[in-house]
């Protein structure tokens, strides 16, 4: 383990992790603020509806930040939203990408995943502790393991036939998102409302959303002040989407 310090927020590494967000949600009490756990190996990684995250032998960025709120009003719903705008605006800025949102967070290039977000909390006399932050992004994963995948996915290696430093990308992700992390806090979904939606190209579109096992039609209006999507079903009616994936 190697731990490296910077002026805004600590790094702490392991060669190798189950899960960055069990190892973090495990250590919690004795992880300050603004604490990242990176591994560039993960063996047993999580998404959303605990569906697993594909991992192999190459170097990936595999991460959690540890968010400890000292302020009345945190928006931790919306933490994942403003990390997914982070890493697309990274990923434009550094290798001239263009990332999409697809709500509420996952991270698509031509409608190829290369990025998943898992939110987590630990709670403490019913109260908000701490919100682990994971983010999966494929760096270095080969088209052959890709292609074991159940899904459209790719990874920066196959966009760019490069081979990346991933301790340079997690420190750029982690400089952009502490830039503005106490604006955002401040402000919540507002402070990002606009650069979220100009990289949603789902919008004013029918989509499919599943919620559990259930797949439902709808047309996709808008995303709300709280980063919430609204929707008309398929007989007119508007309706708030609070959780579920969008399969466009």
């Amino acid at each position: 383990m190697v731990n490296s310090n910077m002026s805004k927020y600590s790094i702490i590494t392991l060669e190798e992790v189950h899960s960055t967000n069990s190892y973090a949600l495990e250590n919690v009490s004795f992880l300050e603020d603004k604490t990242i756990v990176f591994s560039p190996h993960q063996i047993e990684g999580r998404g959303r509806y605990k569906r697993k995250w594909i991992c192999d032998d190459t170097e990936n960025i595999y991460m959690s930040f540890v968010l400890k709120p000292q302020e009345n009003f945190f928006p931790y719903t919306n933490l994942t939203q403003y990390l997914s705008f982070i890493v697309c605006k990274y990923l434009e800025n550094k290798f001239s990408l263009h990332p999409e949102i697809k709500w509420p967070n996952d991270i698509l290039i031509d409608g190829h995943k290369i990025s998943g977000i898992l939110a987590e909390t630990n709670m403490q006399n019913n109260q908000i502790n701490a919100v682990i932050l994971g983010l999966g992004l494929n760096v270095n994963l080969q088209q052959h393991t890709i292609d074991t995948i159940d899904q459209k996915a790719t990874s920066l290696a196959v966009l760019k036939n490069s081979y990346f430093d991933c301790e340079e990308i997690l420190r750029g992700i982690c400089d952009m998102f502490f830039e503005k992390y106490d604006a955002f806090v401040k402000q919540g979904f507002s402070f990002i409302k606009e650069d979220y939606i100009n990289r949603c190209g789902f919008l004013g579109k029918n989509i499919t959303i599943r919620e559990a096992e259930v797949k439902k039609n709808y047309f996709a209006k808008k995303i709300d002040d709280y980063g919430l999507l609204i929707v008309d079903d398929e007989y007119g009616n508007e309706c708030q989407i609070i959780t579920g994936d969008v399969l466009c």
